[in-house]
């Protein structure tokens, strides 16, 4: 018993004096990659909430390890419930946790003011809008009064300035998004933090995402710090806010829920890249300057079930004299493992020099799928230039309620 208790007792002091030299060093430990540290900066977020719960409600848990997580960093509860419908439910639950299987915006198994804290991380981005108006207006009926929820998520306003897309990400939200929502959904914000600043707050130019340095001027440690009061010019944002008597506003909440998913899904679906484009001074266009491969990749977005037609926009100043020569082709893949939704060859025959020749792919998913992209394969040394936002439009589609496959629920089309 001596032994262990000195053994566990070193640990400690180790522990201790590698922290005061980390300090005094003005550097942070070591992490295998940005998921590893913001996965860190959120469990530190849950150490600094001054309060505990008697019933906590984690809305998108994906596994037992994510109950060990709450508990090591929040605390442990009588009572901790799970709600999550796309993973299944761990075998070895703690004997104070339970699991509903469902959806966020779908919690009827929960009593009314039965929760003293609901939990979201991580969450609300993957939900599409009639599932976060769900989401807000469940989390305000099982608090009770004066009940917290804990919301954290992306942030648009900086995922959209560095062209990050997550494939199964529908849209981000900006920290005054989010405020706003949970004011509609009759929550009071009572904190806002940042989590990992990622935009220069004078310069607002992008600080490297993943760059994780000790030194220079932006280390590790000092963007951890400023990010805490400068939410819009952080990778993540963390919201704590307090049920209030005031009564939700549903229709206001679909409403403007409607609206920002209306304004951010085209950018959304401009996220592209290339591998050997040039932009152009606009940002619109991206041109092969002659070079073959891939011009236009991405954005690596869910989409439903339903019947679709993506739009390529291609401009070529000269077409060759050979018109049946292929120039390039445009296809839709996405899921996993990676899957050919349409194809196209394009040949000179197809497009007219100067103009904006609209290439058209329609398709057809049979479940929802993720990391939808839209690809552009240059294959002649031709200049070609390809319109970086693609169009994508939705056919009519079948009644959510009489989809084959559960997940398909509540999915509106985009």
């Amino acid at each position: 018993g001596t032994g262990r208790q000195l053994t566990a007792t070193m640990k400690t002091v180790h522990k201790v004096l590698s922290a005061i030299r980390r300090r005094a060093m003005n550097i942070g430990p070591e992490y295998p990659d940005i998921n590893h540290l913001l996965h860190e900066l959120r469990g530190q977020a849950l150490e600094r909430l001054e309060f505990g719960a008697e019933h906590l409600v984690s809305v998108g848990c994906a596994g037992r390890w994510y109950f060990d997580w709450i508990e090591e960093r929040f605390g442990k509860v009588a009572h901790h419930t799970g709600v999550e419908f796309y993973s299944p439910r761990p075998e070895d639950l703690p004997s104070n946790c339970s699991w509903i299987a469902n959806t966020a915006g779908n919690m009827p198994e929960i009593f009314d003011a039965s929760a003293d804290v609901v939990i979201s991380g991580q969450n609300v981005e993957h939900l599409w809008p009639d599932e976060v108006t769900g989401f807000f207006l469940e989390s305000h009926r099982i608090l009770k009064d004066g009940g917290k929820l804990i919301i954290d998520s992306p942030n648009r306003l900086v995922t959209r300035a560095i062209g990050w897309s997550h494939p199964e990400h529908t849209v981000e939200f900006s920290p005054d998004e989010a405020v706003e929502l949970c004011t509609l959904a009759g929550l009071e914000v009572e904190k806002i933090e940042g989590i990992w600043l990622t935009i220069d707050p004078e310069t607002k130019h992008p600080l490297p995402f993943e760059e994780m340095s000790r030194f220079g001027p932006w280390p590790q440690h000092k963007r951890t710090s400023a990010a805490l009061g400068d939410p819009e010019n952080s990778f993540i944002w963390w919201i704590v806010a307090a049920k209030t008597e005031r009564k939700p506003d549903p229709e206001k909440l679909s409403k403007r829920m409607s609206e920002i998913f209306a304004a951010a899904w085209p950018e959304r679906l401009a996220r592209t890249k290339t591998l050997i484009g040039k932009d152009s001074s606009d940002g619109k266009w991206m041109s092969s300057q002659g070079a073959t491969g891939v011009l236009l990749f991405g954005p690596y977005t869910p989409l439903k079930k339903g019947s679709y037609s993506a739009t390529c926009l291609i401009r070529v100043a000269k077409i060759p004299e050979d018109t049946q020569r292929i120039l390039c082709s445009c296809d839709v893949v996405g899921g996993d493992p990676l899957e050919v939704f349409h194809q196209r060859e394009v040949a000179g025959a197809d497009l007219l020099p100067d103009l904006e020749n609209e290439i058209s792919l329609p398709f057809v998913l049979d479940k929802t799928t993720f990391g939808i992209q839209f690809r552009m394969i240059t294959q002649q040394p031709v200049e070609i230039y390809c319109a970086r936002e693609v169009r994508l439009d939705a056919a009519a589609t079948e009644d959510a309620a009489s989809c084959a496959n559960p997940e398909d629920r509540n999915l509106p089309t985009p």
